[in-house]
């Protein structure tokens, strides 16, 4: 493991992010719920009361809930500047995200629009906490860390994001009037998918596999153009929906072709690595990054949005985060045990390895009903009226099997945290 340059003394305390990932797993639960009640009604078309609040339960509910408590852990020892009161404004930001996602998605699936507009709010509340702590630590930091710039671009990506996102649901409230939802919505989109969760992800895991799997690192100017370009063509492709622009309408296939060539350069890293070990994190990782491929060339075809969508979120930004932190909760278990036993002197004692906290095994069973539940609902796209209902109980089980192994890693740490104080 490498881990020059890191400020791991300025990691916040491990409950952090271990209540952001429990709660985000329960609304894969809650996707798989609503999938098996009324599977059908859910993929009669992606406009559909259902299908928008199972689509913002799992990007607020799962994907803003994992990638903010990931970002409170990983900044402070990225940039080696804390994040102020972190405990405190952890807490507020975690409660208010996951209260603004459960109203936002019951104001979607039951079409009330005051709760759909007080999930929002708190939505708002909570991701403008975070990008305000975050600007305090960077600003705070004495040294620049050379993932500053695509950590930064990717979370300015979700500005427009959230901002188009308030101003449609205004629009839906009746409290504005909208005449381009469908322009607003291609664009709410793109800077989501792509700018948002698609730049964060990419970014996250050229820290972390030279970390953990000992590869060269990507080369800074490669990777930081490359996000800056992604970043340039979203903002082209906003104004081609308002710009008669044929030119300009072909920025979104050069974003998608980017990540293509960044999920390729991915793999090589990944191929000529030291460690030639494999688990269950480059599983899931490699299981992403097809699932990206495959997604590209189905939007390419142009027959199946509704496939498209199964592709990206659960098959790319479900997928690849769950296996960040199939690697990242082990390793804070272990790290934050091993500071306990310097701070009392216990140099020479021996902690359980990294796999003690969450095993492979209970991983791979895992993987293979994450997979399920992804090619089932991917079928179900084709083939609603047989398979919808299976989906759902799919991914309700391969969600609860999620939740079980955080909850198991969090029991085991703090059993042995016990019995570090009680020597």
């Amino acid at each position: 493991m490498k881990t020059t340059g890191l400020s791991l003394d300025q990691a916040p305390p491990i409950i952090i992010p271990f209540k952001f990932f429990l709660t985000a797993s329960l609304f894969s639960v809650i996707v798989g719920i609503v999938l098996m009640i009324d599977a059908e009604a859910v993929f009669l078309s992606r406009w559909s009361p259902l299908a928008l609040g199972i689509t913002h339960l799992m990007t607020v509910g799962f994907l803003a809930q994992v990638m903010t408590g990931a970002m409170i852990q990983l900044l402070p020892v990225l940039a080696g500047s804390p994040i102020p009161a972190v405990t405190t404004v952890g807490r507020i930001i975690h409660l208010s995200l996951f209260a603004g996602a459960l109203l936002m998605g019951l104001g979607f699936i039951r079409s009330h629009q005051s709760v759909l507009v007080t999930g929002v709010g708190l939505v708002l509340f909570a991701i403008t906490l975070f990008l305000i702590a975050m600007a305090v630590s960077l600003i705070s930091s004495k040294s620049r860390h050379d993932n500053a710039i695509p950590i930064g671009l990717g979370w300015m990506a979700v500005i427009p994001t959230v901002a188009i996102g308030v101003y449609m649901v205004l629009g839906l409230s009746g409290m504005l009037t909208i005449n381009d939802m469908p322009e607003l919505i291609a664009v709410h989109l793109s800077w989501g998918l792509l700018g948002w969760v698609g730049i964060v992800l990419f970014a996250t895991i050229f820290q972390i596999i030279p970390i953990f799997y000992v590869t060269r690192e990507m080369p800074v100017n490669f990777r930081d153009i490359s996000f800056i370009i992604v970043f340039a063509l979203l903002a082209l492709f906003s104004l081609s929906q308002y710009i008669n622009s044929e030119l300009l309408a072909y920025s979104l296939p050069m974003v998608v072709a980017l990540f293509l060539l960044l999920s390729l350069a991915l793999f090589q890293m990944i191929w000529k690595r030291r460690r030639k070990i494999i688990d269950m994190t480059l599983v899931f990782l490699w299981t992403g990054l097809i699932c990206l491929a495959l997604a590209a060339i189905v939007w390419m075809l142009g027959d199946n949005e509704l496939l498209v969508g199964v592709l990206l979120l659960g098959g790319v930004c479900i997928t690849i985060p769950i296996g960040i932190i199939y690697k990242v909760i082990p390793f804070l278990c272990w790290f934050h045990l091993q500071s306990l036993l310097v701070k009392q002197g216990k140099l020479s004692s021996r902690l359980p390895s990294m796999k003690h906290y969450i095993n492979e095994v209970d991983a791979k069973r895992h993987y293979l009903l994450h997979l399920a539940a992804i090619a089932l609902t991917a079928a179900a796209t084709l083939m609603p009226a047989t398979l919808a209902r299976t989906s759902g109980i799919a991914l309700s089980l391969s969600s609860l099997y999620f939740l079980k192994n955080l909850l198991f890693a969090l029991l085991r740490f703090n059993k042995q945290q016990r019995a570090l104080l009680d020597r």
